[in-house]
């Protein structure tokens, strides 16, 4: 269900321009739409960048963490189920406060799953 961001040179070179649209006041589903057209092959690309971008700002603003969590769950309660939800906003939150170095970070390895792991 949720996917790390692959695109790390697409997302650093899209981040100026989130940035600069969400402190201009656009609304994040219209550039998360924008996004999307831009990227089809993934379609919640656009909407990771866009929310790491607004939580970067929230928290760049003074907004406690506890906050931050929960406006990233408002925004998808009605995509996600409340469980996903809070793994996806946890996900953001934990990129969000990563300093943006995608040229020399290395790519995380997909980890395979045990064939007969216990849930």
């Amino acid at each position: 269900m949720l996917k790390t961001m692959h695109k790390s040179a697409a997302a650093t070179d899209e981040s100026g321009r989130i940035l600069a649209a969400l402190r201009a006041g656009v609304d994040p589903g219209e550039v998360a739409r924008k996004l999307a057209r831009r990227h089809p092959g993934d379609t919640g690309f656009g909407h990771r960048l866009v929310d790491t971008a607004s939580a970067r700002l929230w928290l760049a603003d003074g907004a406690p963490m506890a906050d931050v969590l929960t406006m990233l769950e408002v925004r998808h309660r009605f995509e996600l189920s409340p469980v996903d939800c809070r793994a996806y906003a946890v996900e953001i939150l934990w990129a969000a406060q990563r300093p943006v170095d995608a040229h020399n970070t290395p790519p995380i390895p997909a980890l395979k799953e045990a064939r007969y792991a216990a849930a």
